[in-house]
């Protein structure tokens, strides 16, 4: 499910720069997590514990050491003192992760529709160029071996409106920064992570260059604005990914086809119509006996019905239904498919050119005609479309 918009994202980051960079030109010790006082400044140190002699001593941990105050002239109280928000990854997809590392911090999410690494690699790819192009700007340095994109200056405008009460007029604020994004992808491929790092960053005001003086917390904070960014134009474009995925690997299976299994593949012929006769409901293949059937032992698995026995001088085919999984169910737009799992009997009658199937349970009553309508749009639509030769047929 999709949160937050990339616009909306894009309109929110810009003030968070703002912000960020704002505040980069302030010299000296930063107290950037500073909450509600200073009266920590006044703590004193918690005298060591006495161990009595003979008495091993415990570990001890300095994380939690107050420091010694500094001399007047270097604290730092009220404007002086840069207290800004926690920048934190925005996780818009589901089943994401973040991981913490000596680099950085890596954003892990999962590409369901990947079989390989090199397909999720070569994709991801793609799309981060495409993001990079998407805000106007272009690639620098792209190692596919390495996984490693660099962008060139990517630009944001805003105008500030000024105060006519205080003569003051608009200012054009423009923010250019430059970024590395590194992918990694895990060896089974339907994983995917990324990591941004600054590189560089401008500021200007009304076309005016005003130097930045960026430490490691600044560059951390822009690195992270700029992965949020990233990941919601890679959560907008989500599906359109996997759909990406889904049709080649679709061609790539197509294109190993023999042309008498592409011909079967994108044979229509085989077309069901519902007819209802004096109360009674049943189904007309146009197609002949050998094709109907063919079709049958294909597609009926894929509706969720196993085959247990068939007899061929009466065309009796019993059947048991037992709803399919999922994947196979939305594969082929049959999630809304509703049929009592219980044992059925279709029996497979032609003329020549027309075959037809008319259903019943398995003591030989034949289905209502609701039943017999509810289940039509299912099969219909298995049988014109071809078969499917996958793993899927297997249950």
């Amino acid at each position: 499910m999709q949160l937050v918009s990339f616009q909306t994202m894009k309109v929110v980051f810009f003030g968070s720069l703002v912000a960020t960079l704002a505040a980069c030109s302030s010299s000296g010790e930063k107290n950037r997590q500073a909450e509600r006082n200073f009266d920590y400044l006044e703590a004193t140190q918690v005298e060591p514990l006495a161990i009595p002699a003979g008495v091993n001593p415990p570990e001890y941990s300095s994380e939690f050491v107050i420091p010694e105050p500094k001399p007047d002239s270097e604290e730092l109280f009220g404007r002086e003192v840069d207290v800004r928000a926690p920048v934190q990854v925005i996780p818009l997809i589901a089943g994401s992760r973040i991981e913490d590392t000596d680099d950085g911090l890596i954003f892990w999410f999962d590409i369901l529709q990947a079989e390989s690494a090199v397909e999720t690699q070569s994709t991801m790819m793609q799309t981060i160029s495409d993001y990079i192009a998407y805000r106007k700007s272009t690639v620098v340095q792209r190692d596919d071996q390495q996984a490693f994109i660099a962008s060139d200056w990517l630009v944001d405008r805003e105008t500030v409106e000024g105060n006519w009460w205080l003569f003051s007029s608009d200012t054009v604020m423009e923010q250019r920064q430059k970024f590395t994004y590194q992918l990694e992808v895990k060896p089974h491929g339907r994983t995917a992570g990324l990591r941004v790092s600054f590189i560089d960053g401008e500021i200007y005001r009304d076309g005016n260059d005003e130097a930045l003086e960026l430490d490691d917390f600044d560059k951390q904070r822009l690195a992270v604005v700029e992965l949020n960014r990233l990941i919601g134009y890679v959560n907008d474009r989500r599906e359109e990914l996997e759909a990406q995925l889904a049709e080649q690997r679709e061609q790539t299976r197509i294109a190993a086809m023999s042309e008498s299994e592409k011909e079967q593949l994108f044979d229509e012929t085989v077309s069901l119509v519902l007819v209802n006769d004096s109360g009674a409901s049943y189904f007309k293949a146009r197609a002949d006996m050998e094709k109907t059937m063919k079709r049958l032992r294909l597609v009926l698995p894929l509706a969720g019905f196993t085959i247990t026995d068939y007899i061929a001088n009466s065309g009796s085919l019993y059947l048991t239904y037992d709803r399919p999984p999922e994947q196979i169910l939305e594969t082929y737009g049959l999630t809304t498919m509703e049929f009592e799992e219980k044992d059925y009997l279709f029996t497979v009658g032609s003329n020549g050119n027309v075959t037809q199937i008319t259903l019943a349970d398995a003591e030989g009553v034949v289905l209502k005609p609701s039943e017999v309508k509810a289940l039509y749009p299912y099969l219909a639509i298995l049988m014109k479309m071809g078969i499917d030769t996958s793993d899927s047929l297997s249950r």
